[in-house]
Protein backbone atom coordinates (compact mmCIF):
# COMPACT_ATOMS: atom_id res chain seq x y z
CA UNK A 1 0.00 0.00 0.00
CA UNK A 2 1.08 3.52 -0.68
CA UNK A 3 0.18 6.48 0.27
CA UNK A 4 -0.98 7.85 -2.71
CA UNK A 5 -3.52 5.23 -2.45
CA UNK A 6 -5.75 7.76 -0.34
CA UNK A 7 -7.55 10.71 -0.04
CA UNK A 8 -7.31 13.00 2.50
CA UNK A 9 -11.00 13.74 4.53
CA UNK A 10 -10.99 17.42 2.67
CA UNK A 11 -10.53 15.49 -0.88
CA UNK A 12 -12.63 12.70 -0.47
CA UNK A 13 -15.24 14.93 0.34
CA UNK A 14 -14.85 17.18 -2.78
CA UNK A 15 -14.94 14.06 -4.92
CA UNK A 16 -18.32 13.28 -3.29
CA UNK A 17 -20.16 16.37 -4.08
CA UNK A 18 -18.63 16.53 -7.48
CA UNK A 19 -19.94 12.63 -8.00
CA UNK A 20 -23.35 13.95 -6.78
CA UNK A 21 -23.48 16.18 -9.74
CA UNK A 22 -23.51 12.86 -11.96
CA UNK A 23 -27.50 12.78 -11.40
CA UNK A 24 -28.13 16.21 -12.69
CA UNK A 25 -30.85 15.94 -15.61
CA UNK A 26 -28.47 18.13 -18.14
CA UNK A 27 -25.78 16.41 -19.77
CA UNK A 28 -23.45 19.23 -19.72
CA UNK A 29 -23.32 19.48 -16.11
CA UNK A 30 -22.62 15.85 -15.78
CA UNK A 31 -20.23 15.87 -17.86
CA UNK A 32 -18.42 18.80 -16.77
CA UNK A 33 -18.78 16.34 -13.10
CA UNK A 34 -17.18 14.16 -14.85
CA UNK A 35 -14.00 15.30 -16.14
CA UNK A 36 -13.84 17.38 -12.41
CA UNK A 37 -13.64 14.57 -10.66
CA UNK A 38 -11.25 12.65 -12.92
CA UNK A 39 -8.81 15.29 -13.04
CA UNK A 40 -8.97 15.02 -9.11
CA UNK A 41 -8.06 11.95 -9.41
CA UNK A 42 -5.32 12.70 -11.48
CA UNK A 43 -4.20 15.79 -9.42
CA UNK A 44 -3.44 13.12 -6.71
CA UNK A 45 -1.97 10.36 -8.82
CA UNK A 46 -4.53 7.95 -8.11
CA UNK A 47 -6.45 6.09 -10.65
CA UNK A 48 -10.18 4.87 -10.73
CA UNK A 49 -9.09 1.52 -9.24
CA UNK A 50 -7.59 3.22 -6.27
CA UNK A 51 -10.08 4.98 -5.40
CA UNK A 52 -12.81 2.51 -6.30
CA UNK A 53 -10.89 -0.11 -4.10
CA UNK A 54 -9.02 1.27 -1.48
CA UNK A 55 -6.46 -0.64 0.76
CA UNK A 56 -8.45 -1.95 4.00
CA UNK A 57 -6.60 0.15 7.27
CA UNK A 58 -5.97 -2.27 9.59
CA UNK A 59 -6.42 -1.30 13.27
CA UNK A 60 -3.78 -1.01 15.87
CA UNK A 61 -1.88 -3.65 16.51
CA UNK A 62 -1.53 -5.09 20.15
CA UNK A 63 2.06 -4.22 20.93
CA UNK A 64 3.53 -5.49 24.21
CA UNK A 65 5.85 -2.53 24.54
CA UNK A 66 7.57 0.17 23.29
CA UNK A 67 10.82 -1.62 23.24
CA UNK A 68 9.28 -4.09 20.42
CA UNK A 69 10.17 -6.60 18.66
CA UNK A 70 10.97 -5.95 14.63
CA UNK A 71 7.26 -7.71 13.08
CA UNK A 72 6.00 -4.59 16.02
CA UNK A 73 7.80 -1.95 14.48
CA UNK A 74 6.83 -2.91 11.31
CA UNK A 75 2.98 -2.87 12.05
CA UNK A 76 3.53 0.60 14.04
CA UNK A 77 5.01 1.85 10.77
CA UNK A 78 2.08 0.04 8.38
CA UNK A 79 -0.49 1.46 10.72
CA UNK A 80 0.93 5.16 11.21
CA UNK A 81 1.50 4.63 7.08
CA UNK A 82 -2.21 4.09 6.34
CA UNK A 83 -3.03 7.28 8.64
CA UNK A 84 -0.41 9.68 6.72
CA UNK A 85 -2.55 12.52 5.85
CA UNK A 86 -2.61 12.85 9.98
CA UNK A 87 1.56 12.90 10.08
CA UNK A 88 3.52 16.19 10.03
CA UNK A 89 5.62 16.39 6.74
CA UNK A 90 8.78 15.09 8.96
CA UNK A 91 6.59 12.40 10.56
CA UNK A 92 5.35 11.17 6.93
CA UNK A 93 8.12 11.50 5.69
CA UNK A 94 10.05 9.47 8.52
CA UNK A 95 6.65 6.67 8.73
CA UNK A 96 7.58 6.32 4.60
CA UNK A 97 10.90 5.28 5.27
CA UNK A 98 10.76 3.06 8.09
CA UNK A 99 8.82 0.45 5.60
CA UNK A 100 11.75 0.11 3.77
CA UNK A 101 14.19 -0.62 6.89
CA UNK A 102 15.82 -3.55 8.39
CA UNK A 103 16.17 -2.94 11.81
CA UNK A 104 15.48 0.51 12.85
CA UNK A 105 17.92 2.09 15.82
CA UNK A 106 16.29 1.91 19.35
CA UNK A 107 16.25 5.72 18.86
CA UNK A 108 14.37 5.16 15.43
CA UNK A 109 11.89 2.78 17.37
CA UNK A 110 11.26 5.23 19.88
CA UNK A 111 10.29 8.15 17.56
CA UNK A 112 7.88 5.45 15.51
CA UNK A 113 6.56 4.47 19.21
CA UNK A 114 5.59 8.29 19.88
CA UNK A 115 4.22 8.69 16.59
CA UNK A 116 1.55 5.63 17.04
CA UNK A 117 1.08 6.59 20.54
CA UNK A 118 -0.25 9.64 18.87
CA UNK A 119 -2.05 7.80 16.19
CA UNK A 120 -3.86 5.65 18.95
CA UNK A 121 -5.10 9.00 20.38
CA UNK A 122 -6.61 10.17 17.57
CA UNK A 123 -7.88 7.09 16.71
CA UNK A 124 -9.68 6.87 20.21
CA UNK A 125 -11.42 10.08 20.69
Amino acid sequence: MTARALLDPASADRLAKILGLLGSEHCGERDAAAQAAHKLICSFGLTWHDVISPPIVPGPPRIRSWRSTESDWQKMAAFCHARWHLLSDRDREFVRSMLNWREPSERQKDWLASIYARMCREAAA
